[in-house]
């Protein structure tokens, strides 16, 4: 130290040294004081455990709204989805019954054709005008037909 330097340096230059000293001796002695950094390693945990649990907490609302959203979606999607199959269910029937009725209409006309065909044919007076029998070679048909299972039913019993 050179003797250039006043009084009030030097102690300007204690003090600062003081200063430095107690800063330096309080981090050693925070560093001795297990308990209290124990204590504050659990604060800080305590406080990162509270953030996290805020965040995921923030982020579960976020996906349940998203979810509703979706899922209100997806119900209006299935909704209209199945008013659509309804409505072709129905135009399925009505073209079943259509089809139905018409061919109902035809087996009633081909009914009463072979009615005419058994009876005879009447006018509007109920007056029978002509009577078709039945065709001979329709009924030869049917008594070889019948021979025919006769005689498959005895080869079976032997």
């Amino acid at each position: 130290m050179s003797e250039t330097r006043s009084r009030d340096e030097i102690r300007a230059e204690i003090t600062e040294t003081r200063a430095e000293l107690a800063d330096t001796a309080s981090a050693l002695a925070a560093k001795a004081d297990v308990k209290a950094q124990v204590k504050n390693a659990v604060a800080d945990k305590k406080e990162a455990a509270a953030e996290k649990a805020a965040q995921v907490k923030q982020a579960a609302a976020e996906k349940t709204e998203q979810v509703k959203a979706v899922a209100a979606e997806k119900a209006e999607q299935v909704k209209t989805v199945a008013a659509e199959k309804a409505e072709q269910a129905k135009d399925g029937l009505a073209h079943v019954k259509q089809s139905t009725a018409q061919h109902t209409a035809r087996l009633a006309e081909t009914a009463a054709g072979a009615t005419d065909q058994f009876v005879g044919r009447t006018d509007a007076d109920g007056v029978v005008r002509e009577r078709r029998p039945l065709p001979l070679a329709v009924a030869g048909a049917i008594v070889v037909a019948a021979a025919a299972v006769v005689t498959v039913l005895v080869r079976r019993r032997r």
